[in-house]
């Protein structure tokens, strides 16, 4: 009894600096967290995020994504919801370079931004099947060449400002770039 008072007191002293991830059966169940983090989390969740550049690429990208040819459109997985948002998902692999199915699934379900950008409602996700289909469409030779002429039309302002790699750069300046931006990669 005394061990387990002794380690309920460590983690739940942990849960003061740091969110506490308690898990069962191997999987994630529920977190311990301080009043000051859930007041952190409310602050983030009252956040307006019309104003990121990622949403005007968006605007300015959706009266592109209607042209692209039935071809393309044929490689995406269209039992999944509409094709618009099968467009703007395949966009914003290309855009952020998702290159995990877990993390696309994991960023399509909690990143804010991603979940407005490609177009879902509160409480609406994909499954991770679905992110593994959608990431391996999203590979596709003619699908990245119709998400290329989209990014075309789109000023270099704008691709700037949403940390689109400049076409031609290299892989190792881009993950250089995304690393330096503060992105936490896993």
């Amino acid at each position: 009894m005394l061990e387990l008072d002794r380690h309920l007191s460590r983690s739940l002293e942990q849960a003061r600096h740091a969110p506490l991830c308690v898990q069962r059966y191997g999987h994630p169940w529920v977190w311990v967290l301080s009043s000051d983090a859930w007041a952190d989390a409310a602050r983030w969740a009252a956040l307006d995020v019309e104003a990121h550049p990622l949403l005007a690429l968006r605007r300015a990208t959706d009266a592109q994504l209607p042209a692209w040819p039935e071809a393309a459109i044929a490689t995406l997985p269209l039992d999944m919801d509409d094709v618009r948002m099968l467009q703007r998902a395949a966009l914003l692999l290309w855009v952020q370079a998702l290159d995990s199915a877990q993390r696309v699934h994991d960023d399509l379900r909690h990143h804010q931004v991603y979940r407005r950008f490609v177009g879902f409602g509160r409480g609406s996700a994909w499954s991770p099947t679905q992110c593994v289909r959608i990431l391996q469409a999203s590979r596709h030779p003619l699908l990245r060449r119709c998400v290329e002429g989209a990014l075309a039309a789109v000023p270099a302002t704008l691709l700037q400002s949403a940390g689109v790699p400049p076409a031609g750069a290299s892989a190792d300046r881009v993950e250089q770039q995304r690393i330096a931006g503060g992105c936490l990669s896993y």
